[in-house]
Order: structure tokens, then C-alpha cells, then sequence
């Protein structure tokens, strides 16, 4: 079978730079609003076309502005069956926008008429490839543009909502957050309506959920996402535990050298094989933690193997997996695979913390070192470091007692070590 590779990100190297830069200085954050005026240029030349000349159309067209990574996206999928209860499809069109690699994804779900892939991770800090998004994205003409991502701060989703041609146009505003970046005259610009939450420590999928709510969909119950099933194209060991030690950013990026103890200390106590997986763009940081592991321990590769569905089928067989900040964990945690997640607290309760047992889901194991500082939305206190200290202070053998105890629970241990 012809092996399937999909390249999941589109991210420059400057963006990377930039972006780090951003979080290592969090009140450089702010420069982002510079964004609307820069788009009010570029919009001049992104006129669109006009739609259905004059007739009438049989369903009214809303447009999901989703621009988020994987991870997030796994998330959404736990409450977006219930846009059809607030939009149903005998009378609404429903169109989600998201980033170009991760339309499978949508796709599976059969919620929506259309998916619209677009780059929008290229286009960030890409003026050019800036302009050939809102070219493509102002192409139709909605009744309704959704915002579901936040308009807390001055993120793709608010200026790319802004771009999207619509009538009324809806986001979201969580007003328990700290140190909101956008200014409430940008909202204004952008918004006609803004749903307010106000809920301190809320998850994600609660408040994707809270949203739909207030939107009208009443029966809207928040739990982890039921992803299908796929065939994969090459045959895995019956049973292996995966490390996942990319993050999004090298700020978040537990180092390699106490993924690979934390790797030979699994291997030695359940005998599994290690699969390692992801992306081309993941290969650097894999290799990096490869080099570092013991001889000994049984290694399977399929990075750049699988393609977005494949990726989730692969982590969903796993029978441990050890993650960072990253998709990984949240595939994972809907698969209900045992998963441990090395966590820092600059979301923690949105991103990380995980509790839904009363809707019959397993909750996942989180290693952190608790700080008075957690959830500050990235917005660190501290300054002059490269890792983020939440994220430094995880010691890897107090790491491996919380795992390990986790391994003998779940039935995993071949050994009485």
C-alpha cells in the first residue's frame, strides 16, 4: 500500500521565532493588535464575489471560523454535533473554515456541508499568503460567521472573522480570563453580537459547550470526542506505548534526555515496544530523543507514515501513551487510551485538566509541579528563560513514580520492580 503523507504544518521558521519571542516576553503580546490595521490595507484588495444573483436561497449559509491546531480541533469534535441542533441542515448550510492539513478531521464528523481548508498558519506573519486567505475565505457570503475560537486576545481567528463576509457575525468572550489582549473597540469593529461566559476554570470542551448554550442548543452535553475508526496501513505490535515529546513551541518542550530515561524505564517495566510517530515536521525533535535512548529498547518508526485519521487510529491503539503540549494527548484522552501528560500550568485548566468521569470517561494522569502562577494564559511572570519554569521544574524520577504508578493500574507491568 502506498504510504500517506500529509504534511501537517505549514509554519516558517520565522513564525516559530517569533512566536517564542512572544511567550519568553509576554508583553510583547500586545503588538498584535497592529494586525487590524495591517488587514484594513490588505482587505482593499480582497473584494470578493457577489453571490447568487438576486435569487433565493433554499438554506441560509453559516460559516465555523476554526483556525486552531489538532489538539484543539480534537476537542471541538466533542460538542459540534450540537451546531445542528441550533442550526439545523434542513434549513442552514453549514461551512467550517480550518487549517488546510486537518480537513479529514472535519470531514469524519458529517456535520458539515463544507469544509474549507486554508493556510492559516502560513499565513500568520506571511503578508502574501495573508491576502490569498481572505481572497479564498471572502469568495461566499454568509448569513451567519461563528467565532467559537475566543475573542479574548488578538489572535488569528478575531482578524480572520473580521475578513469573513457576513451578516452577523458571533464570537465568544470569556470574561473570568486575566489580561485580555484585544481592546473592546476591536470586538466592537468585528462583532456584531459577543456571548459572554463567565466561568473561571472552565475546559475546553465545556466552553465550546457553554457557547453552543447560549446559542440555543439546550441538550448540549460536554465529554471527549468519539473519533471513527480507520484502517492503518502497515501492521503494528499488539501491544506499545508511544512518546510524543514535540510541543508547539520550544518553550513547552520538556527536554529530550528525560523523555528518553522516562522511555527505558517503561520498556524495562512492561517489555512494550516504542512507537514513534507524527510528522515530517516532528522528525528533528524525534530523532533528537532517539539518539538518547538506550540500545535495548525495541523501537517501531512510522513518523511520516500516517496521515491525520492514521495518526489518530495509531495513538488510539497505543496501550500507553506519554506526551508533552500537543495533540497527542488529546486523541489520546478521547480514545481513552492510559495517557500521562508532562504539563506546565500556562493553561492548565482549560487545556490540560481533564474531568469528565461523571460522563462515563477515563481521566488522564497530568505530572506537573503545581505554581501559584498557573493558568496565565502564557502571559509568564518570569523573564531570560528558554523553557517555560512550570514546565523545568518536572523532575524526571518524581516523573517516572507518578507514571509508573499509573502503568500498574492499568495492568501494564511485566515485572515487580
Amino acid at each position: 500500500m502506498k504510504e500517506k503523507k500529509e504534511n501537517l504544518y505549514s509554519i516558517s521558521n520565522f513564525f516559530l521565532k517569533f512566536n517564542q519571542l512572544l511567550w519568553r516576553k509576554s508583553f510583547l503580546q500586545h503588538i498584535r493588535v497592529l494586525f487590524y490595521w495591517a488587514d484594513g490595507v490588505l482587505l482593499l484588495f480582497c473584494r470578493g464575489k457577489k453571490n447568487g444573483g438576486g435569487r433565493k436561497r433554499s438554506r441560509r449559509k453559516v460559516l465555523i471560523v476554526y483556525n486552531m491546531a489538532l489538539g484543539d480541533g480534537i476537542m471541538f469534535c466533542g460538542v459540534s454535533q450540537y451546531l445542528r441542533e441550533i442550526w439545523p441542515k434542513e434549513q442552514y448550510e453549514i461551512t467550517i473554515t480550518c487549517q488546510s492539513a486537518f480537513s479529514s478531521l472535519y470531514e469524519s464528523t458529517g456535520i458539515y456541508d463544507k469544509v474549507l481548508p486554508l493556510d492559516f498558519s502560513g499565513a500568520v506573519v506571511n503578508l502574501k499568503k495573508r491576502k490569498e486567505l481572505f481572497q479564498k475565505l471572502r469568495e461566499e457570503t454568509y448569513d451567519i460567521v461563528v467565532d467559537p475560537v475566543g475573542c479574548e486576545d488578538c489572535t488569528t481567528n478575531v482578524f480572520v472573522t473580521r475578513a469573513a463576509r457576513g451578516k452577523e457575525k458571533i464570537g465568544v468572550l470569556d470574561v473570568s480570563m486575566e489580561n485580555h489582549q484585544a481592546p473592546d473597540w476591536l470586538r466592537r469593529k468585528v462583532y456584531r453580537r459577543v456571548v459572554e461566559l463567565n466561568q473561571k476554570h472552565i475546559h475546553l470542551i465545556r466552553y465550546y459547550g457553554a457557547f453552543f448554550q447560549k446559542l440555543g442548543a439546550d441538550s448540549c452535553v460536554a465529554r471527549p470526542a468519539k473519533l471513527p475508526h480507520v484502517e492503518l496501513p502497515f501492521e503494528t505490535p499488539e501491544k506499545f506505548f508511544i512518546i510524543f515529546p514535540v510541543a508547539s513551541m520550544a518553550v513547552k518542550k520538556w527536554p529530550p534526555e528525560r523523555y528518553a530515561y522516562i522511555a527505558e524505564k517503561i520498556y524495562e517495566k512492561t517489555h512494550m515496544p516504542l512507537v514513534l510517530c507524527g510528522t515530517e515536521h516532528d522528525r528533528a525533535g524525534m530523532e533528537e530523543f532517539r539518539k538518547l535512548l538506550s540500545s535495548d529498547v525495541k523501537v517501531a518508526d512510522y513518523i511520516g507514515k500516517t496521515d491525520i485519521m492514521q495518526f489518530v487510529e495509531l495513538i488510539g491503539r497505543a496501550s500507553l501513551v506519554v506526551s508533552n503540549d500537543t495533540s497527542a494527548y488529546h486523541i489520546a484522552v478521547a480514545r481513552q487510551v492510559p495517557v500521562a501528560m508532562i504539563c506546565g500550568g500556562y493553561t492548565y485548566h482549560r487545556y490540560a485538566k481533564y474531568d469528565y468521569e461523571k460522563e462515563g470517561c477515563k481521566n488522564p494522569l497530568l505530572v506537573c509541579r503545581n505554581m501559584k502562577c498557573f493558568d496565565c494564559n502564557n502571559y509568564c511572570r518570569y523573564h531570560g528563560f528558554d523553557l517555560f519554569p512550570c514546565i523545568d521544574r518536572i523532575d524526571k524520577k518524581e516523573a517516572w513514580k507518578e507514571i509508573k504508578a499509573l502503568i500498574e493500574r492499568e495492568g501494564l507491568s511485566t515485572d515487580d520492580n
